[in-house]
């Protein structure tokens, strides 16, 4: 990881999915087993789901593609482009706070100096991940950018319709328990990789890409 950052929003997600997640998203990426077929399908419907929803911001500014792969640079552009005056709207916008990074789906702000955020999803419902994602962008840009005046969850119905769904409310109210996980994601790193049962989160909300790590060690520590 960057010098500048501990956490980003997916590892942040991954730690409430399972918080050994947390150390081996850092210490043994290698371990990870790499995404079949059908999950780059996957990946690769939700870009093109992300981009319909873009091509609603004719006027945004991708901040991606004026940055280089320096993640440094997403928030010195996103800091220099929010400082003109008056309605600003920008794709991978790049903000800290802290030790955690968050690049937004779509950012907006508005003439009068506050903020809608949209983050877009190829799903019909929103589940737990989807939540926590939510909370902890919230808790980065409140923080860091102060005026929200809406964060919103973009999901689909069947193949191109847009349901967008204002999670403000619920994203306040998980403030505290995002900052608290974050300080036990912290002591996490300090120390050992924790000793988690295998278990439903091995598999839900998505399938853990250490799974077959887990399984195999297990399976090493039955036989011993």
């Amino acid at each position: 990881m960057s010098r500048f950052y501990t956490f980003t929003k997916t590892s942040f997600v991954r730690g409430m999915q399972c918080p050994k997640l947390v150390y081996l998203d850092k210490y043994c990426s290698k371990l990870r087993t790499p995404p079949d077929r059908d999950t780059l399908l996957r990946f690769r419907k939700g870009r093109e789901f992300e981009q319909k929803f873009k091509d609603m911001f004719p006027n945004a500014v991708d901040v991606k593609k004026h940055c280089s792969i320096r993640s440094i640079k997403y928030v010195e552009f996103t800091t220099n482009a929010l400082a003109a005056e008056g309605c600003v709207e920008l794709f991978e916008a790049g903000v800290l706070h802290g030790d955690i990074l968050v690049l937004t789906d779509v950012l907006r702000k508005n003439d009068d100096g506050s903020y809608d955020i949209f983050e877009v999803k190829h799903s019909e419902k929103i589940n737990s991940a989807i939540a926590w994602d939510v909370a902890v962008q919230y808790y980065v840009c409140k923080n860091a950018l102060g005026n929200i005046n809406s964060f919103n969850i973009v999901n689909r119905r069947g193949d191109d319709e847009f349901v967008v769904t204002d999670m403000t409310a619920e994203a306040e109210e998980k403030l505290q328990l995002v900052h608290e996980n974050l300080n036990a994601f912290r002591e996490i790193l300090q120390g050992f990789e924790p000793e988690v049962p295998m278990g439903p989160q091995c598999d839900e909300p998505y399938v853990c890409d250490f799974k077959r790590y887990c399984m195999a060690k297990a399976d090493t520590q039955c036989s011993m």
